[in-house]
């Protein structure tokens, strides 16, 4: 990966967490939602924005609205940033989140055993 998707990864993951945690006049958009990661392609055109949900049964009609308001919010970026090219947002369910969760559930439950 070039060090230009690593800056533009960067910008992207705290710009699109600006704009989320000021809100979205989406209904759907509901839970608490954190940018977890950006993964921009190598001709930057694309951008796969993993975020999480809380609580978890908000996560289906969260990323509807984040899909539908993908628009407004490459808009709201590409304000704050001076880019020749803004790429397309596609989020995602960031799984790795739930996935640590368990795990250290699961060593909780294995010491509370011993």
């Amino acid at each position: 990966m070039s060090q230009r998707q690593e800056q533009i990864e960067s910008v992207l993951m705290r710009q699109i967490g600006g704009v989320l945690s000021r809100g979205l006049a989406d209904p759907r958009i509901a839970g608490m939602v954190s940018v977890t990661r950006v993964s921009v392609s190598p001709d930057l055109r694309h951008a796969d924005v993993f975020v999480s949900v809380m609580p978890d049964r908000y996560e289906k009609r969260t990323i509807a609205g984040l899909h539908s308001a993908a628009g407004r919010i490459a808009a709201d970026v590409r304000k704050a940033v001076a880019a020749r090219v803004m790429p397309r947002l596609r989020f995602k369910i960031d799984p790795t989140l739930k996935k640590q969760a368990e795990v250290f559930q699961a060593i909780r439950e294995g010491m509370d055993k011993t």
